[in-house]
């Protein structure tokens, strides 16, 4: 069965289940570097925003043999465990008012020559050759949950906020502060010590600590000397002290190599990064 037929016989099965007050909508979700999935939205029709469920993910399992009856109820029964004991997710008033989310605001780097789609309609702020995208965690137990997921600051809703950036930048911070904890690590393999920057309570992602001046701070006081920083991916930032390091364009065909065995939404920069006596962080050559 093509794929297309899959999806109408999955949106026939659903709403048999779900009645009329329930509305089905497929949606394409792009994420960064242009990775992107084919959404199914269930919305009852009082609410304004509901889960996101991946149609790729769902035809991948027909694909495998599960039917079109069995991937319905695996959708309904995500469905309901994301919005159960009458906890939705917020609605659309509520992303209109800061006071409301100012608790759930986190952000999120992304490449900006590589996402020029993906940051189109969205609220962020430019750094070095990265984006710094805000986005509103919307689901129910944010706090305990294992990793953020939410909803991006448009343009738009900044706006309405009416909130000074600084403001902003002041929550964020804090909201972080409060749950991440961004530190310079030894890494020993065999007998080569790596030096990498990341989150250790792996709440937020490790590139951030690009961001903290003060987390830079240490580790340049730590090193002894300035230094570079080569990302990784997302999640972490290797340092490499500047007597130490090759030639800047030697590390970037590395963290081009590097890059090639990643995932596409994992891979932060080919760039190179340096901290020195400006006391911030550059791109370096």
């Amino acid at each position: 069965m093509e794929k297309n037929r899959f999806i109408e016989e999955l949106f026939y099965e659903l709403s048999c289940q779900l009645g009329k007050e329930f509305e089905m909508k497929q949606k394409r979700v792009w994420k960064n570097n242009g990775v992107s999935y084919e959404g199914l939205v269930i919305e009852k029709l009082e609410e304004e925003l509901s889960p996101v469920v991946s149609l790729d993910r769902c035809y991948e399992d027909f694909q495998a043999g599960i039917s079109v009856q069995e991937i319905s109820e695996q959708v309904l029964k995500e469905y309901r465990s994301r919005t159960a004991g009458n906890i939705s997710l917020l609605s659309q008033q509520d992303i209109w008012s800061y006071e409301r989310i100012k608790d759930r605001l986190y952000v999120e780097m992304v490449n900006k020559e590589w996402n020029e789609q993906y940051l189109e309609h969205k609220y962020y702020v430019p750094f070095l050759d990265l984006a710094v995208v805000y986005y509103i965690d919307t689901q129910p137990d944010y706090k305990e949950a294992p990793s953020h997921r939410g909803t991006a600051v448009t343009k738009d809703i900044f706006k309405i906020w009416s909130v000074e950036p600084e403001v902003i930048w002041k929550q964020v911070l804090e909201n972080m502060g409060k749950e991440s904890l961004f530190l310079m690590l030894i890494v020993t393999e065999e007998e080569n010590s790596l030096m990498t920057l990341e989150d250790v309570l792996q709440k937020n992602q490790g590139a951030l600590a690009l961001l903290q001046k003060s987390v830079l701070d240490e580790a340049k006081k730590k090193i002894g000397e300035s230094f570079y920083m080569l990302p990784v991916s997302i999640f972490e930032l290797m340092i490499v002290p500047e007597s130490q390091a090759d030639e800047v364009e030697e590390m970037k065909k590395a963290i081009i190599e590097s890059n090639k065995e990643l995932p596409a939404e994992y891979l932060l920069s080919n760039s190179v990064y340096y901290y020195g006596d400006k006391g911030e962080a550059e791109v370096a050559g």
